[in-house]
C-alpha cells in the first residue's frame, strides 16, 4: 500500500521541480528575447556603419576625381587604398575633410619667368608673321595697293597674334597641373606682340624725322 505521507512528499518534490523548470524556461525565453533584440540592434548598427563607410568612400573618390581633374591623371595616379598607419585618434570623416580642403588650396607657381617667356614668344611670332607678310607683298607687286594688307595687316594684328601664340603654347605645351595658373600669362604674349607696334612707331617717327 502507498504511504500517504511519502506520496505527499513526492508530489511536493515533483511540484517544486516543475516550478523550477518553469522558472528556468521563462528565464531562457526572456534571455532569448533579449538576445534577439541585441542581435537586431547589432545588425542595425552594422548597416549604419556600412552606410557611413560607403559615404566616406564616395567622398574620398570624389576628392580623388577633383584632384585628377585639376592636376591630371599622370600626376595624381590611381585611387589609393586605405592607409595602414592612420592614427586611431583621427576620424575618417576628418581625414576626408582635410583631404578635400587641401585639394582646393591654391598652388603657387613662379610665373614671372613665364610672363617673360610668353612676351618673347609673342614678339617672335608677331615679327615672323610680319616678315612673312612683307615677303609676300614684295613677291606680289602686281596686286597694287591690295598687297599693303599683307604688309600692314600683321603689324596691326601683332598684339593679337602674340596673345594667340602664347595661348596656344599654354594650351598645348604647358603641363596640366600648371595650366590653370599659366593661362593668365598669355597677356605676356599680348605685350610681346605689342613690341611690334613700338618698332613700327619708331620706324614711322624716323621716316618723318629723316
Amino acid at each position: 500500500m502507498t504511504d500517504p505521507q511519502a506520496a505527499r512528499r513526492a508530489y511536493k518534490e515533483y511540484a517544486a521541480e516543475a516550478g523550477r523548470r518553469l522558472l528556468a524556461a521563462e528565464g531562457a525565453r526572456r534571455g532569448l528575447a533579449e538576445a534577439e533584440e541585441r542581435r537586431t540592434a547589432a545588425y542595425a548598427s552594422v548597416e549604419q556603419e556600412w552606410a557611413r563607410l560607403d559615404g566616406l568612400e564616395e567622398r574620398a573618390a570624389g576628392v580623388w576625381r577633383e584632384l585628377t581633374t585639376r592636376f591630371g591623371s599622370h600626376t595624381v595616379g590611381p585611387l589609393p587604398e586605405p592607409a595602414d598607419d592612420v592614427r586611431p585618434d583621427q576620424a575618417a570623416a576628418e581625414l576626408v575633410g582635410e583631404a578635400h580642403r587641401r585639394v582646393r588650396e591654391p598652388v603657387h607657381y613662379p610665373l614671372t619667368g613665364r610672363y617673360i617667356q610668353m612676351a618673347v614668344l609673342g614678339f617672335v611670332v608677331a615679327v615672323v608673321v610680319t616678315a612673312v607678310g612683307f615677303e609676300l607683298a614684295e613677291s606680289l607687286r602686281g596686286l597694287g595697293q591690295v598687297r599693303l594688307v599683307l604688309v600692314y595687316g600683321p603689324v596691326l594684328a601683332a598684339p593679337w597674334l602674340g596673345q594667340l601664340a602664347a595661348g596656344g603654347w599654354i594650351r598645348l605645351r604647358t603641363s596640366h597641373e600648371e595650366r590653370e595658373y599659366a593661362v593668365d600669362t598669355a597677356t605676356g604674349g599680348l605685350v610681346g606682340g605689342g613690341g611690334v607696334w613700338l618698332i613700327a612707331l619708331i620706324v614711322i617717327v624716323m621716316h618723318f624725322v629723316t
